[in-house]
């Protein structure tokens, strides 16, 4: 019998070990960040991909989020969505001149 809740109460420690390793997990995983690097790394791809006299116009609201603001600046690509205020960048390579102008609905990138 003492063998049996030997057993036992090593299967509960091992299950509150998981269980905390989960909560770990996800407390550092959001959602909202990878939309976020999402954003950034598409919006740098079609900034890289744009020629000259092209505008890019990108919604506020998106399939990834709210987008909250959006920064061009030092060669990377900035995105702000659903109330996050830390943003690492997106680096984007262009040899063109890159201006970012808003309205209350969308976002203007142009590439002059």
């Amino acid at each position: 019998m003492s063998m049996m809740y030997q057993i036992i109460i090593h299967l509960v420690l091992i299950a509150l070990i998981f269980l905390l390793f989960f909560a770990a997990a996800s407390a550092r995983v959001n959602s909202r960040d990878i939309k976020q690097q999402v954003l950034e790394k598409q919006f740098a791809l079609m900034i890289d991909s744009a020629s000259s006299g092209m505008t890019i116009e990108i919604s506020r609201v998106n399939m990834n989020g709210i987008i909250n603001n959006i920064e061009v600046k030092d060669g990377k690509v900035f995105v702000y969505v659903s109330g996050l205020v830390i943003s690492k960048g997106y680096p984007f390579f262009t040899k063109y001149n890159v201006e970012l102008n808003n309205d209350k609905d969308n976002f203007y990138i142009k590439i002059k």
